[in-house]
């Protein structure tokens, strides 16, 4: 697959039909034990596609998918783009009610699910259960009559309204983006991919596409383990995986999870996106694998990725760029009346070219503010995407922040708006405002809510935790929630962000003080108070229940391994990960670090 295939030649379908039919023989996807060739994916593909049309589905239709990630997630997929539809994936870890909404939202022909997703969700559509689903293959489905220009996915992301919004893919995007991921980070067959990021952001399309258009494989991990290091590097290692792609801060919780001397020379490439990469992480990364190291840049309207920088080696970069614009896109820095900046001064990034997204599912308006033309020029749409940047003499792109309140947190992106009309639902709350605090993968969600008169204040943070809890993903949920009588405002009467911001990071705890060697865990209480203190220090919250889940609350892989770190230092002893991660309250996690000091010596 090249980078410069005719527009002709950019539908999925015939794409990826092509190179099964030429090496049906190759491994195309693996999980544990077992394996899909080339060709048995082909047959699988087509058999399910076959009964999309059956059950109606027509060209330009949409098909939601909710099912773990596993082979038949992956088949399910392609079926919808063979059928002609386009495929709108949804998380199973998401809350139901904001699942049902989006499905509604998106109109969706059917709900490609499993028997125990439609118990969970109740779709709001017609459902096809994928469980055990076996049809023999025909031995040709009829092409759809789609375009290249047509619809092939349909991505949800973050609304500042409070309602999230999808943007429509097509397969000329898809194609081009996984043409310019080949020519930039050549594989073929022997080579693997890991598939590891959750369906609701847009890397995942990488992760199977890249791989499969190009005769590589691609390895599932277990589904719910994706914040699990451990897991992911073993997987890595056991299945001789060559490129992995994640955000940044995975690749950090990586470097932090592991013996400093293992070393990670298998893989070939990492690509690293969603998050600022940092200098000091790239220099360390560097120190231990050999593989190519890529910082890529861009929103989901412009799929997957806009602009790719790969990080140089002896010396590692002081700072990280996101790099020059890859094939078939335009980047433009442009100022507040839409003209070029001069190189090196700021300026919002505008992207262009065959990657940008067909706009809003029906969102006209919103369409219109963010999806611009007729800017002097330049041809075609361009996508406004609220980022600053300023080019360097060699074309390369400096990140520069947000001009608006979105921000990313763990690599998802979040519209502190839509947090605030989530919160606002809630009885009892009469104002609210969120705002990021910290840097890097330090950063965090705090809430803050002005109650109705009648209101109880005490017990309005934990009922609100609880709704935003059915409501909004984990990356969404704030780490903690204050009440206060007023919002601050600035001189101008506009909400003070930056006051609230400074206030999150005054009232975060002190990181917990060494315990004395001598100090007596050995009851049910003082164990409590040990992890409730190292909790509240790692996840910056002055105060937390102890029924409370941590990855509810703040917590992710990353912190996960912080917490782990100060655990084994008050214990003297080695505490697997996944006791967390099996046990995620401080009631819990507690319970199972005692009976784990009872029945075994510390070790030292």
């Amino acid at each position: 697959m090249e980078a410069t295939e005719t527009a002709a030649e950019r539908r999925l379908d015939l794409l990826l039909l092509r190179q099964w039919e030429r090496e049906p023989d190759l491994l195309a996807l693996i999980r544990g034990d077992s394996v899909v060739t080339a060709g048995e994916l082909k047959s699988r593909v087509l058999a399910l596609a076959a009964v999309l049309r059956d059950q109606g589905v027509v060209d330009g239709d949409r098909v939601a998918v909710y099912q773990p990630r596993s082979i038949e997630f992956v088949v399910s997929l392609l079926a919808v783009v063979f059928a002609g539809a386009a495929h709108v994936a949804f998380d199973v870890g998401d809350p139901p009610e904001r699942t049902r909404h989006e499905i509604e939202d998106c109109t969706a022909r059917l709900v490609l699910t499993t028997r125990e997703g439609a118990a969970r969700l109740d779709p709001p559509a017609p459902v096809l259960l994928v469980d055990g689903h076996r049809q023999p293959a025909p031995d040709r489905l009829a092409p759809p009559r789609t375009t290249p220009d047509a619809p092939a996915v349909v991505l949800f992301t973050s609304g500042s309204t409070g309602r999230p919004k999808a943007s429509v893919i097509s397969h000329a995007a898809v194609a081009s983006r996984m043409a310019a991921f080949q020519s930039g980070h050549p594989m073929g067959p022997g080579d693997r991919v890991l598939h590891h990021t959750t369906c609701t952001f847009d890397l995942y399309l990488a992760e199977l596409y890249w791989p499969l258009l190009v005769g590589a494989a691609v390895v599932i991990a277990e589904p719910g383990r994706q914040r699990d290091a451990a897991h992911l590097e073993r997987l890595i290692r056991s299945t001789h995986v060559t490129t992995f792609c994640c955000v940044p801060s995975l690749l950090e919780l990586f470097l932090l999870d592991r013996d400093g001397a293992e070393r990670y020379d298998g893989l070939k490439y990492v690509i690293a996106g969603g998050e600022a990469l940092s200098a000091d992480l790239v220099r360390r990364f560097h120190a231990r694998s050999t593989a190519s190291l890529t910082n890529i840049y861009g929103p989901s309207e412009c799929t997957v990725f806009a602009t790719a920088w790969t990080c140089p080696r002896d010396p590692d970069p002081e700072l990280v760029l996101i790099g020059p614009p890859i094939p078939d896109t335009t980047v433009h820095l442009l100022d507040e009346n839409r003209r070029p900046v001069p190189d090196g001064q700021p300026g919002e990034i505008h992207i262009g070219g065959v990657g940008v997204a067909d706009g809003y599912l029906g969102r006209p308006e919103l369409t219109a503010q963010r999806f611009v033309t007729g800017v002097p020029g330049t041809e075609g749409r361009l996508y406004r995407t609220g980022d600053l940047a300023r080019r360097h003499a060699d074309g390369a792109l400096e990140f520069l922040g947000r001009i608006d309140h979105q921000v990313k947190i763990r690599g998802v992106r979040v519209e502190t708006g839509e947090i605030e009309a989530t919160a606002l639902r809630c009885p009892g709350v009469r104002q609210a405002a969120v705002v990021a605090a910290g840097d890097g993968s330090d950063k965090r969600l705090y809430a803050y809510v002005v109650p109705e008169p009648d209101a109880d204040r005490a017990a309005l943070p934990g009922e609100l935790r609880a709704r935003l809890g059915e409501w909004l993903p984990q990356a969404m949920l704030p780490s903690a929630i204050a009440v206060l009588d007023a919002l601050p405002l600035t001189q101008n009467g506009k909400l003070d962000r930056r006051l609230l911001s400074e206030r999150a990071l005054a009232v975060r705890p002190a990181p917990p003080t060494p315990l004395p060697a001598a100090t007596d865990l050995s009851t049910p209480d003082r164990m409590e108070d040990l992890v409730s203190g190292i909790w509240r220090a790692v996840l910056g919250v002055p105060r937390l229940a102890r029924d409370e889940d941590f990855f509810d609350i703040g917590g992710d892989s990353f912190r996960a391994v912080q917490v782990m770190g100060a655990v084994q230092d008050a214990l003297g002893r080695k505490v697997p990960l996944d006791v967390l991660l099996r046990r995620p309250t401080v009631q819990l996690f507690s319970t199972e670090l005692l009976a784990l000091t009872r029945n075994e010596e510390p070790s030292h």
